[in-house]
């Protein structure tokens, strides 16, 4: 038994649009007695949210296969910086990101004067307002943390700024690093690793960023696929060094049934 990780943005779905022959392939895996689970960058929704969107398209999914940035957010604020209740954290980003750190019981708050931390996702409601609040409080002494550095992020037939682009401009700012949640660090696949009850010679990673995903994969060992579904491409492929090269090129999802782990 193999555990598959797929990211979700340009693996799964684009935008609100589920790629072709996805449904088909999770189903086969599943009955190939394979597990499955998604791992993704994108803070915007939680994980019972990120549930709900892919049974609205059929997929047979629980909470706990999903690994977000705004899950693994909450998990470290609570689990590993041991945040005290009287704490309370500053968030620039989306509705994913806000229920999380509730669904964990930790406070919230706008005020750069009362906050010990600053977590910053994807925000597509982001102003200068925010950007001002957020760059206050670190340079307040609130700790920094990015859910995600992704310069970009994929949506039908176009990209947008990504949360990488936020995280920068309060870099540039207040001249303080983040701590990175998500891929290419591990600590979000250490989490799925530990919470799944897999090694990583039991994995297989499949994404469509060679940064992220495929770069994550390569630094723990791990298997990798890069699916041409997202962002991407084969000529970059072509050109990157080892450390971003992928196991496995695919031009969509099905590809990989043909693939034999063994």
């Amino acid at each position: 038994m193999n555990l598959f990780i797929f990211d979700l943005d340009g693996v799964i779905y684009i935008g609100n649009t589920l790629l072709p022959g996805v449904k088909e392939t999770l189903q086969e895996l599943e009955r190939r007695g394979e597990k499955i689970c998604f791992l993704s960058n994108n803070s915007t929704l939680s994980r019972e949210s990120y549930c709900k969107k892919l049974t609205r398209w059929g997929l047979k999914v629980k909470d706990g296969q999903f690994f977000s940035s705004s899950y693994l957010c909450a998990l470290y604020l609570k689990n590993y910086r041991k945040i005290k209740p009287e704490e309370k954290v500053m968030i620039v980003g989306e509705k994913g990101l806000f229920e999380e750190l509730k669904n964990q019981g930790i406070a919230i708050s706008q005020d750069p004067k009362k906050v010990s931390f600053v977590a910053v996702g994807m925000d597509r409601k982001l102003n200068f307002k925010k950007l001002c609040l957020a760059h206050r409080a670190i340079l307040n002494g609130a700790d920094f943390i990015a859910t995600n550095t992704d310069a970009t992020y994929p949506l039908e037939e176009k990209t947008i700024p990504g949360s990488g682009a936020i995280v920068r401009a309060l870099e540039a700012s207040t001249k303080k690093a983040p701590f990175v949640l998500g891929k290419p660090e591990t600590f979000g696949l250490k989490i799925v690793l530990q919470q799944m009850g897999f090694s990583p010679s039991q994995v297989i990673l499949v994404g469509d960023r060679l940064d992220t995903d495929i770069a994550l994969g390569n630094k723990m060992g791990i298997v990798t696929v890069l699916v041409l579904s997202g962002i991407s491409s084969s000529e970059e492929v072509e050109k990157v060094s080892p450390l971003f090269r992928p196991c496995y090129v695919i031009s969509a999802l099905p590809q990989l049934l043909s693939i034999n782990f063994s």
